[in-house]
């Protein structure tokens, strides 16, 4: 995968074909299609920051009378948030491969996903158990602290280059 135009997984074209064979095209141009996705995708997107941020700060240190444990039940929301996110993000893709694909913020966006994405992996495989026994009024461990710095400043990355990408729209 060279990311080139003639590159079959960067082909607009043949997306574009796909998302109006599949019907995500006639609905996110119909008059109420895309107004509607951006607003599930920003509920999305502030569910996200709701949990995940809360707890990612919790993680740095921050409002330690609050259980780790109160603010992890949380997450659920925030990875369902996440999957109506990928979801919603993917009818934008589908709808107009060629202002995304070809979008230097949108590869940085995805890259802070996958990034996000990783450090949850590494939490939950190396840093979680301890949290468990971890006392709730000392520091949290340094594992958990840098999880927290990492996940909290990959989804400001994600939001930032969100933003970015009409900044950055290709001229073909």
């Amino acid at each position: 995968m060279t990311g080139l135009p003639d590159d079959p997984i960067f082909d607009p074209v043949g997306i574009v074909v796909w998302s109006i064979n599949t019907g995500i095209y006639d609905v996110m141009y119909s008059w109420w299609g895309w107004p509607v996705v951006e607003i599930v995708h920003f509920i999305g997107l502030c569910l996200i920051m709701g949990t995940v941020g809360m707890f990612d700060l919790r993680l740095l240190g921050f409002a330690r009378g609050i259980p780790i444990a109160a603010l992890h039940r949380l997450i659920p929301l925030g990875i369902a948030a996440y999957a109506l996110n990928a979801i919603t993000g993917f009818c934008f893709v589908s709808a107009t491969p060629d202002q995304y694909l070809y979008n230097l913020a949108f590869r940085w966006k995805v890259t802070f996903f996958v990034v996000a994405g990783f450090n949850v992996l590494f939490f939950y495989a190396r840093t979680f158990e301890r949290l468990k026994t971890h006392d709730p009024e000392a520091p949290p461990p340094l594992g958990a602290r840098v999880a927290g710095a990492v996940s909290l400043c990959a989804w400001i990355g994600v939001m930032s280059a969100g933003r970015l990408l009409t900044f950055f729209r290709p001229n073909f």
